[in-house]
């Protein structure tokens, strides 16, 4: 009886290895490739768009709205829920002409409300970055701009460890350079994504995503007394 019951143990754990293979599998392969939702925020007129492509693992998002700026804002969202720290990488191509302050984003928001603290990390259509947050809730954005470069192929860069959000860019296979470090206290859990506007009601912006990559990273180690 003892051996049967051994033998059924082992068995059980094999199932729930399997199972659980299977589960991260599946997630991994989702219709949403890495994340696990699309929606707009702040009602823009028009709708927005998040498609992922298995076969080539990358993304195509179409976005509108006014803006992801001020004390609102209006754009399409693809995100995870995701707590500690984190590394996300995306290289943005945009594949429509429009408003040159239209906007492809890294960002970390509290929540879907249109007027969410926030922090991201964006690219323009004119070849501008720049670092970009509101605090508190229906505060004001605040913003770091950079030099104007030109229109482009942009891989972006963001990693937050604790409450520090670090940044890098880099343009057509350039190696990343570092943009600087901001301190920000979203907490946990946070939601994790890339944004597309159009900085137009009336427009549509489409943005392609690709060597998209979400990784969750160890605490850092504790300092010796």
């Amino acid at each position: 009886m003892r051996q049967r019951e051994v033998g059924y143990n082992l068995d059980m754990r094999e199932l729930l290895i399997t199972c659980l293979l299977a589960a991260s599998a599946f997630a991994q392969a989702g219709k949403l490739g890495a994340f696990t939702n699309s929606d707009d925020v702040g009602a823009p007129p028009l709708k927005g768009s998040a498609e992922f492509d298995a076969s080539t693992r990358q993304y195509k998002i179409t976005g509108t709205g006014s803006d992801i700026w001020a004390k609102a804002d209006q754009f399409h969202y693809l995100w995870r829920e995701m707590s500690g720290n984190f590394s996300v990488t995306a290289t943005a191509k945009f594949l429509t002409d429009g408003n040159a302050h239209r906007k492809a984003v890294i960002m970390l928001r509290k929540s879907l409300d249109t007027d969410s603290p926030f922090v991201h990390l964006a690219i323009h259509g004119d070849g501008m970055a720049a670092v970009q947050f509101r605090t508190t809730k229906a505060d004001n954005t605040n913003t770091v701009d950079f030099p104007i470069d030109s229109p482009g192929v942009w891989k972006l860069k963001l990693v937050r460890e604790g409450s520090t959000i670090t940044m890098w860019i880099g343009k057509e296979g350039a190696p990343l350079r570092e943009l600087g470090q901001t301190t920000n206290q979203l907490g946990s859990p946070v939601l994790v994504g890339l944004g597309v506007a159009s900085h137009s009601q009336d427009a549509l912006n489409t943005v392609q995503f690709s060597d998209v990559s979400v990784e969750p990273l160890p605490a850092p180690a504790a300092k010796k007394q």
